[in-house]
């Protein structure tokens, strides 16, 4: 599933952003093993279990957007809105908190 998240930072602040908002998706689900790790510049890389199922997905951040692609096998399917939905979330209250200068 592709989801674009829109979030009206330049790259770098966009950048720094995700990485609180997955350090705070860390904290928050840390029964589901989440995971984050940036591949490349503007590339990272997700997973989370549920269920007892490894679920994973890319983030691409580009100016004013972040790309979502999660990998979800076809028998949890019925998560995987909710699961976008709570990523979103994440993404969006760090977004907030950039535009008002609050990362640190």
């Amino acid at each position: 599933m592709k989801h674009t998240i829109d979030t009206g930072l330049d790259m770098q602040l966009s950048k720094k952003a995700i990485e609180k908002a997955m350090d705070a998706y860390k904290a928050r689900f840390a029964d589901y093993s989440p995971r984050f790790d940036w591949t490349g510049d503007d590339r990272g890389e997700f997973s989370f279990n549920a269920k007892g199922v490894k679920l994973n997905g890319n983030i691409v951040v580009r100016d004013q957007k972040v790309d979502v692609d999660m990998h979800v096998p076809l028998l949890f399917r019925v998560f995987q809105g909710k699961a976008m939905d709570v990523i979103e979330e994440q993404v969006k209250l760090w977004v907030e908190k950039a535009k008002r200068g609050e990362l640190g």
